[in-house]
């Protein structure tokens, strides 16, 4: 029965444990929807509307009470206590002032029509002349707060206003700079371009290099295929049919008696090769023959930076320039 400050009444939420109710929850309807809600927020919508249609069942419940609610817990046991007698101590007083009340017209408000458990539109329950009175107050105090809090923002905005001028001078010679600095980067990447193609036709005549007959063998496994390799060598201005790939490992056994005619090779990238290879001779290994053996064409490892002989990427580049540089010597001489 009893009520906040606004006359709102309070429930209380009962969780029935090991057979016994306990309190959990107090506050008004108001709070526990919300509190509700803020569990499952996605079910706001419902919430709104068992919360309407509770307080619908709670005005027709206490419509019978003598005290719908208890405003004054004194007054209240006062009340109850003289209930015998017919009147209380405060009515008394009352009666003494000769304070006259104007008598209202009883209004009988309508039971709400509700559909499927659903309340469209709930009405509050009439306020008394304090409860409006108090009302009123709380409006205007909080009027005065809104009050104070748009004058603190305007000033805030003008501090804003002053202090964003001076930012933007800030910002627009800041920018200048930037303007000046990206002129000066471009041209000197403009400059680098220049040299950079000029390099790169340098180094793009790979083709050019190796003659009408001239071709580079790559021998031994690699972690490459053969059309990642042709890609790579094509930045080097090298052809596809600039290149014999022997890189089965089976194949590579039977290959020492068929590289003896090396005529027709300009050069030999080296990868990993097996030891035991058939047609060797006095040689001990394949890539002992290729390095030594007079009619063979200049012989070049390709090896990874921790010194292993591994045709990768990187270890292909570095042979390929190497290849290069040494044909353009061969020609100057």
């Amino acid at each position: 029965g009893f009520t906040d400050f606004y006359g709102d009444p309070i429930m209380i939420s009962l969780l029935n444990r090991n057979g016994g109710y306990s309190g959990h929850f107090c506050g008004t309807m108001n709070s526990l929807a919300n509190n509700v809600g803020s569990y499952f927020p996605h079910n706001r919508k419902n919430i709104s509307r068992n919360i309407g249609a509770l307080r619908v069942k709670y005005n027709n419940k206490i419509n019978g009470r003598e005290h719908s609610h208890i405003f004054d817990e004194q007054e209240y046991l006062i009340k109850s206590s003289n209930a015998e007698s017919g009147s209380s101590i405060m009515e008394d007083i009352i009666r003494s002032l000769n304070i006259k009340f104007e008598e209202s017209e009883t209004v009988i408000e309508q039971e709400p029509v509700m559909e499927d458990d659903f309340v469209s539109e709930i009405q509050a329950p009439e306020m008394s002349d304090m409860e409006k009175d108090i009302t009123i107050g709380l409006l205007c105090e909080q009027l005065e707060q809104y009050k104070d809090y748009a004058d603190k923002l305007l000033g805030l905005l003008e501090e804003r206003k002053a202090l964003d001028q001076s930012r933007i001078a800030e910002l627009e010679a800041e920018n200048a700079g930037y303007k000046r600095a990206l002129v000066d980067i471009r041209n000197h990447t403009a400059e680098n371009l220049c040299e950079e193609k000029k390099g790169e036709n340098e180094t793009a005549a790979g083709h050019a290099l190796l003659g009408q007959r001239g071709k580079i063998l790559v021998l031994g496994e690699c972690s490459l295929d053969e059309k990642t390799l042709n890609g790579i060598a094509k930045t080097y201005g090298f052809e596809r049919k600039d290149f014999v790939y022997e890189t089965s490992y089976e194949k590579i056994k039977e290959f020492a008696g068929r590289i003896s005619y090396g005529s027709r090779y300009s050069a030999i990238i080296l990868g990993a090769c097996p030891h035991k290879v058939n047609q060797l001779g006095d040689y001990s290994s394949l890539i002992d023959k290729c390095k030594n053996d007079d009619t063979l064409p200049d012989a070049y490892d390709a090896r990874t930076l921790a010194g292993e002989l591994k045709v990768t990427k990187e270890s292909y580049r570095r042979v390929l320039e190497a290849i290069i540089r040494d044909l353009k010597a061969k020609q100057t001489a």
